[in-house]
């Protein structure tokens, strides 16, 4: 079973990937400072910055703090930003945020009586995949998070990090 990523999905991968190269060189942050905060080389963020390749969910996340942002879901349909419980545990910062996004995308599934299974099949993943994701246990990669929120009409954007968050 493959990913079904879509040309839209591709676009808002890339769409988030030059947004934060832009927010880097509104920064006035150099590839290797950046590079060394993110423990990539600076060739690797070039790539990431340049779509030729994309950041794993973990090293996407961490980009986007550094730069003052945070990952986050918008309703297609409503323009709202779903609301999502903000996770109280010590797990790894990483896991936190999905942990902060993953709920508003279950409640969507289940508010349209789809199954863990059906919503695999829709996004070319399995469902014991979609649940590791659903409990944040795991995380995506970046396409595929993009994927499943559009298959539930919702938006990963780029939202600016609140203080304290």
């Amino acid at each position: 079973m493959g990913l079904r990523v879509n040309t839209a999905a591709q676009r808002r991968s890339h769409a988030i990937q030059s947004q934060l190269m832009a927010a880097r060189q509104a920064a006035g942050l150099s590839r290797d400072a950046l590079g060394t905060v993110l423990s990539v080389s600076s060739r690797t963020l070039q790539d990431w910055e340049k779509c030729y390749d994309s950041p794993s969910l973990a090293h996407l996340l961490k980009w986007a703090r550094e730069l003052g942002f945070r990952i986050g879901l918008v309703d297609r349909l409503a323009g709202a930003e779903p609301a999502a419980p903000a996770p109280d545990d010590d797990a790894p910062w990483e896991l936190r945020e999905m942990r902060r996004i993953a709920p508003p995308l279950k409640s969507r599934r289940m508010a349209r009586k789809i199954s863990q299974t059906d919503l695999g099949l829709i996004v070319g993943v399995s469902r014991s995949s979609l649940q590791r994701w659903e409990d944040g246990e795991q995380l995506p990669r970046m396409i595929a998070l993009i994927v499943w929120a559009d298959r539930l009409d919702l938006v990963v954007e780029l939202h600016p990090l609140a203080d304290g968050a």
